[in-house]
């Protein structure tokens, strides 16, 4: 894969990565925040370690469902959170890699950058035009830092 197959998305967060970490990590908080906005989520399974799984099913505003697996491949507690998206043959999605960093910028304030790769170029073409991949990711960390700041921050 090359950088013409990868989608950055970054945001200066408020909270702490501990904060982010409980918001990850809770199956009630993560139905709360996963997905763009007006989308709400059931979450199936949640098992944050590598080899672990989320089975997650985002409902869209429209009624659609959109059911997802991902797999945990590299997890570091508090900094790091990758993951793959096993693919989606109802929608045609090939399956892509994410890595998710929590980067401590002082005492009460975290960088999230969320990358995504895709196997091709087209494959992250239609994450972008057909699934407005690029506003809803910007979407789901605004949720999620909504949703961190119900955890205490240490």
């Amino acid at each position: 894969m090359n950088d013409a197959h990868a989608m950055v998305t970054e945001r200066a967060m408020n909270v702490t990565p501990r904060q982010i970490w409980s918001a990850w990590t809770d199956p009630d908080s993560v139905a709360k925040w996963w997905g763009p906005a007006g989308f709400r989520s059931t979450v199936h399974e949640l098992d944050v370690c590598s080899g672990g799984h989320l089975k997650i099913t985002m409902h869209g505003p429209d009624g659609t469902d959109y059911p997802n697996v991902y797999r945990f491949d590299d997890i570091v507690p508090y900094k790091r959170i990758g993951y793959t998206h096993l693919g989606s043959e109802e929608f045609g999605l090939a399956p892509s890699q994410s890595v998710v960093e929590l980067i401590q910028i002082d005492d009460r304030r975290t960088r999230v950058v969320m990358e995504a790769r895709f196997v091709s170029a087209e494959d992250k073409r239609r994450h972008i035009e057909d699934f407005g991949a690029i506003e809803g990711s910007q979407q789901l960390l605004e949720r999620l830092e909504g949703q961190a700041h119900s955890y205490e921050a240490r």
